[in-house]
């Protein structure tokens, strides 16, 4: 009975963590619309659970989509800290639950570091990271638990359906708190299980 009643309590906790998350969706952010109409459609689809927050999953779940070739998230060195962030808009006509997963450079497809995940209506954008970075430089809505803090190497998109669009990029900080922005890199974003096309 004890072990059903901590079962119970430890879903009940991750419900309630879920909903927590999403109810952030809807607060003021440069990602949130300042449109009345688009601000119900927002609240519409949050409240529906056609965008929100997924609990992670271990491995590749759904389908590998696209391979980002390159990922940085590091804070060791306040003087140089970095953080992937991978962009993905649902193009399908229906909702697409979208995962990525990092992986360090010296490992294959059977051991992740992390995953985030997430439910997208059509024609939403969301912005999975491999760590939390401060609005003012980008509004990260998916992060794995834990964040990734030592770790370079690749990330895979999956989805259920095949039609998303996909970017990533790589932000360089300073600070504590990532205050001071370097640079922002841009990496190659392949098709899953093919080559590059010479770009």
């Amino acid at each position: 009975m004890a072990k059903k009643q901590k079962k119970t309590n430890s879903s009940r906790i991750g419900r309630e963590s879920i909903m927590n998350e999403n109810e952030k969706l809807i607060g003021k952010g440069p990602h949130v619309p300042t449109e009345e109409r688009a601000l119900a459609r927002l609240r519409r689809a949050v409240e529906l659970g056609e965008l929100e927050a997924l609990p992670a999953v271990p491995g590749i779940p759904s389908r590998p989509r696209y391979l980002v070739t390159y990922m940085n998230s590091q804070t060791a060195n306040n003087g140089m800290r970095s953080a992937t962030v991978v962009s993905v808009t649902n193009q399908s006509n229906l909702i697409n639950r979208v995962f990525v997963t990092f992986f360090k450079g010296f490992t294959d497809d059977s051991s992740p570091i992390g995953t985030a995940a997430f439910a997208i209506p059509p024609q939403f954008t969301v912005d999975f990271a491999s760590r939390a970075l401060p609005g003012e430089l980008t509004v990260t809505n998916a992060v794995p638990n834990p964040e990734l803090t030592f770790d370079e190497g690749r990330a895979v998109v999956s989805s259920m359906w095949p039609e998303i669009g996909v970017s990533a990029r790589i932000y360089y900080t300073a600070g504590d708190r990532d205050e001071r922005l370097h640079a922002i890199t841009d990496s190659k974003v392949v098709v899953y299980g093919a080559a590059n096309a010479g770009d």
